[in-house]
């Protein structure tokens, strides 16, 4: 099997792993802190087993900083995203055949009554801003101590997670809300969960390669140095 095969295999499993657990716990979990806690967790746990693999995405937003930033081609970065989007597809409708559509549908990411569009937008975009400069920062940032980065992302999601789930449903990621509304048909929170989490990713971006990175600090993590650490994301897919 070649990297780019391994790698999107990866994105796609993960991606598949995430919907099942958050549309899961959020629709039989006993309320917010358990399903901010599955979210967060089950993130770490995939970033932990699969990030020297494919760099642990599992989230377009994520997906589109790297490539801004040059830590991925765009050949690749379109593999990953359409690994991302039918891995959560293939979760959601997991989720359906267990249980039923309407499960599904309630697990779709959806705006609250007492706030705008504008506002979950914002929202979604925010709490996508700190995880993707989490992972800029704890990832590709070969400063970061190298043990932190798996809690480092799934911390974030859990508390960007508890922190706006009330507001949005708290995708976090354009696949977390692809996923359940393809299967379960819920499309009207659509501009909040691929807006927020793309504009968030691209604002993260932006902070990190032209404020907080020097650029010596950019070339990938020391993990593709010694080995035993993940490599850049998506290092094996660059030219």
């Amino acid at each position: 099997m070649d990297s780019l095969t391994r790698n999107v295999v990866a994105e796609a499993f993960g991606t598949f792993v995430l919907v099942v657990l958050t549309v899961t716990v959020i629709m039989i979990g006993p309320g917010l802190i358990p399903a901010a806690l599955a979210y967060g967790l089950g993130t770490a746990a995939l970033v932990s087993s699969l990030g020297h693999v494919s760099g642990g995405h599992f989230n377009p937003a994520v997906t589109l900083a790297l490539l801004l930033g040059k830590k991925i081609d765009i050949l690749a970065a379109v593999a990953y995203w359409i690994a991302q989007f039918l891995g959560a597809a293939a979760g959601a409708l997991l989720v359906m055949l267990v249980s039923d559509r309407e499960v599904v549908q309630a697990g779709t990411p959806a705006v609250a009554d007492n706030i705008g569009v504008g506002g979950a937008i914002t929202a979604e975009a925010v709490a996508t801003f700190i995880l993707v400069l989490a992972y800029l920062g704890s990832v590709v940032d070969r400063r970061a101590p190298a043990s932190v980065y798996p809690m480092a992302i799934g911390l974030t999601v859990a508390a960007g997670f508890f922190a706006i789930a009330p507001l949005t449903g708290g995708a976090l990621n354009p696949a977390r809300g692809f996923g359940p509304a393809v299967i379960g048909g819920e499309w009207d929170a659509v501009a909040t969960w691929l807006g927020g989490p793309l504009a968030g990713a691209v604002l993260a971006w932006a902070l990190y390669q032209f404020v907080i990175a020097p650029g010596d600090a950019v070339a990938g993590r020391r993990g593709a140095e010694s080995g035993h650490l993940p490599p850049p994301p998506g290092s094996s897919l660059l030219p």
